[in-house]
């Protein structure tokens, strides 16, 4: 978190908050869904298991050591509370320790808004090394045959050794629930791993709704790019750049003396000013299709798209990066003003920006590097550093306007009324029964 990252948008239901909060209140049900219960039933069980710890703690299970009936204890309830919820009694030694966290307090981010932080464990079963190669080898010495040759009772002997060269991996990634705009932030593109933390916070009270990137047109994605790149402005600064790449290396490229223009040339191929006074800057990686029929080329470099799009006039823009920015007027030490670009989100836009089957809509290639910056001078200007929370609460606080932004902007620039849908909106997923998880 923090940096350039792929974030997963799930809904979530705002009046859920209550539930929410009491189960975040309920010891049992936190321990239960804990790390420490969802690392201790995976090793028991050599299975795969979610688990959560607080924001502020990313290795709390660590601090709570376990006797052995605790861990059988611990890890039953975890693998019955994924089927059911039902009341739990456990002992008080075990809701009093230290390795679970528990209370609203040591997950909401701000004392009065709703936004929530959490770490979501994955506990994992893997190879240890390639499995193929090891049931060969346990054929030859064994059985004195390929592995392809085995009975099927031998098969499930080899198996079986096999299996003592798996190992837990443990792999974490930051969520972020946000009650007030209604919405789930997880920092994953695995479908696996997503959907394992959608169903571990309605365990405990959160209602997930499935959603998806939308508006109402066909290919919309690159209806977007292509209506940006046809507004450009700077087009022909963006040419002439082009032309000196094709003579010159990157080195011996003549940078601009306007240091603003220079910034935008090296980097985009195209930047757009939309009505409410945002920015939109197309950068690579790009792809373009010189020709309808033709299949798209990749490009990484700014101004060779430049020169790409001016081969034909059938060329479009398929996929990029895309920039939102604000230009901010600041006066420098030497009392003079100058205009500077802050990047208010960047991110890949293609046809992947939904994993509908799922229900989560994608932010792939995210990053608000202007974010860092601004916490980065502010503590030099207090010269004092926030706390922890501050740090996720001021990223949400961020991330929610940068989705906003986006949303709107996507409006403008495809030209929709306030009647019409369009946005991260509610999806029925093609199996009914995968609507939303269940505990």
């Amino acid at each position: 978190m923090f940096g350039r990252g792929n974030w997963a948008i799930a809904g979530l239901v705002k009046e859920s908050l209550k539930d929410f909060s009491i189960q975040l209140a309920d010891p049992a049900r936190m321990v239960i869904n804990s790390q420490l219960a969802a690392g201790t039933a995976a090793r028991l069980y050599n299975s795969d298991a979610m688990g959560i710890n607080p924001y502020s703690a990313p290795r709390m299970d660590e601090e709570q050591e376990l006797t052995e009936e605790q861990q059988i204890e611990l890890s039953r309830h975890h693998v019955a509370d994924s089927m059911e919820l039902t009341e739990v009694v456990l002992p008080q030694e075990l809701l009093e320790g230290t390795g679970f966290g528990r209370g609203v307090e040591a997950f909401q981010l701000h004392p009065t808004i709703p936004w929530f932080g959490l770490w979501a464990v994955g506990n994992e079963w893997k190879n240890k090394s390639d499995l193929p190669s090891i049931k060969e080898q346990s054929s030859y010495v064994m059985l004195e045959r390929p592995y392809k040759f085995l009975q099927p009772p031998d098969k499930r002997t080899v198996d079986e050794k096999a299996n003592d060269a798996t190992e837990l991996h443990r792999t974490q990634v930051p969520v972020l629930l946000d009650f007030h705009e209604g919405h789930v932030y997880i920092e994953s593109t695995n479908k696996k791993q997503i959907y394992a933390v959608m169903v571990s916070l309605s365990r405990l009270g959160a209602q997930i709704v499935p959603v998806a990137w939308n508006y109402p047109l066909p290919n919309w994605t690159e209806n977007i790019l292509n209506r940006l790149y046809e507004a450009t402005q700077f087009r022909e600064e963006f040419e002439k750049r082009a032309e000196d790449a094709k003579r010159f290396t990157e080195k011996e490229i003549e940078k601009l003396e306007d240091r603003e223009m220079e910034a935008i040339v090296s980097k985009f191929f195209s930047m757009t000013e939309l009505k409410t006074g945002i920015w939109a800057g197309i950068s690579g990686p790009t792809r373009i299709r010189l020709h309808h029929a033709a299949p798209p080329v990749a490009v990484r470099n700014a101004p060779m798209a430049t020169t790409l799009l001016n081969l034909t006039a059938d060329a479009q823009i398929v996929s990029g990066a895309l920039t939102l920015q604000e230009c901010v007027t600041v006066t420098t030490k030497a009392g003079t003003e100058r205009n500077i670009r802050r990047d208010i989100a960047r991110f890949d836009l293609n046809d992947g920006i939904n994993l509908t089957d799922i229900g989560v809509a994608m932010l792939r290639g995210f990053d608000m590097a202007s974010h860092k910056k601004d916490v980065l001078r502010e503590i030099r200007e207090t010269r004092q550093v926030p706390a922890i929370p501050q740090f996720w609460s001021a990223w949400l606080h961020q991330l929610s306007y940068a989705v906003r932004t986006i949303s709107e902007s996507f409006r403008e620039i495809l030209e929709l009324d306030g009647t019409e849908p369009g946005g991260i909106v509610p999806i029925q997923l093609s199996n009914p029964t995968d609507a939303a998880p269940k505990p």
